[in-house]
Order: C-alpha cells, then sequence, then structure tokens
C-alpha cells in the first residue's frame, strides 16, 4: 500500500517538461487555403521526430504515426503506425510555418502523390 500511495504521490506533483526541438508543437496543415487536418510534432535531443496526424473531421477518427530524423529544416517522415502507408517530406520555413510534400501515399489516401501542403504552428 505504501508503494501504491508513493506512486499517487509523484504522478500528481506538478512537474515541468521542455520541448526538445525547434519544431515542436501543434501544426495545421492546408491545402488550397482549406484545412486537411493537424499535427503534433515532437523531436528527441538527437533530431528523431514524430508526428500523429489528426483528421479534421470529428466523424473520422483514423489517425496516424510517422517518424524521420531532421537534418537542418528539413526531414522525411515515415509511417509507423496508422491506416495508410506514407512518406512525406516537411521543409520548414521557420518555427511556425513550412511546407509538406506527399512523396508516397498507400491506402485510403486523403491527398494524391506530390501534393504539397502548407503547414502552420497553433501552439
Amino acid at each position: 500500500m505504501r508503494k501504491i500511495s508513493l506512486v499517487f504521490a509523484f504522478l500528481l506533483l506538478p512537474m515541468t517538461s521542455f520541448a526538445a526541438g525547434p519544431f515542436d508543437g501543434i501544426y495545421s496543415f492546408n491545402f488550397n487555403g482549406a484545412l486537411g487536418g493537424y499535427a503534433s510534432i515532437y523531436e528527441d535531443d538527437t533530431n528523431n521526430m514524430i508526428a500523429v496526424l489528426l483528421e479534421p473531421n470529428p466523424n473520422d477518427t483514423t489517425w496516424e504515426a510517422i517518424s524521420g530524423v531532421r537534418n537542418g529544416n528539413d526531414v522525411t517522415l515515415r509511417s509507423i503506425a496508422g491506416t495508410v502507408i506514407l512518406d512525406v517530406s516537411v521543409s520548414f520555413i521557420d518555427s511556425n510555418t513550412g511546407t509538406a510534400t506527399i512523396n508516397s501515399c498507400a491506402g485510403d489516401c486523403d491527398f494524391p502523390n506530390g501534393t504539397v501542403l502548407d503547414i502552420n504552428r497553433i501552439f
């Protein structure tokens, strides 16, 4: 019982976490001005980046997890989980904006190969 109490006490303590990457955050991605979805992007201290892509439609519960290693302002992210097999190249223009190019997508894809999406950090 003492161990369980200690675990709960530890979990309730306020803790501060810091983003490791300069591009960490929540982004919207847009195609021709229309919202295409959201991406939650995070990076560790060795430039390994992971993104979780979410649909903007509340009735569509599909999501994708993609990962890759950032080199400068560029990263190629590939599927690790989800409903499609995705390969996308992301170029960050600055810490708030960038572009994402769909290199390939297999399955029920929202965008055809070659589509360029604008990405904008929400927070």
